[in-house]
């Protein structure tokens, strides 16, 4: 049993990494969305070229502002 306690606890570990690792990637591209918009690029226009909806552009902008609340002091790019 302590494998298999053991290889769940590797599975549970590595969930939480590819969590991580997906909001960051989220937020990265919702800063890159923001960074646009302020060049004066509308949010259709960015939503058109990624194949998304406003609305879904409009949580990537909310993801990077999320990410940047519970790690203020975090840079977000590598």
């Amino acid at each position: 049993m302590p494998e298999v306690l053991e290889a769940h606890q590797d599975y549970k570990r590595a969930d939480e990494e590819a969590l991580e690792l997906r909001f960051r990637a989220r937020a990265r591209l919702g800063l890159a969305i923001l960074r646009e918009r302020d060049k004066g690029t509308p949010q259709e226009a960015i939503a058109r070229r990624l194949d998304r909806t406003r609305e879904q552009v409009r949580r990537y902008e909310q993801a990077y502002r999320d990410w940047r609340k519970e790690h203020p002091d975090e840079p977000l790019e590598d």
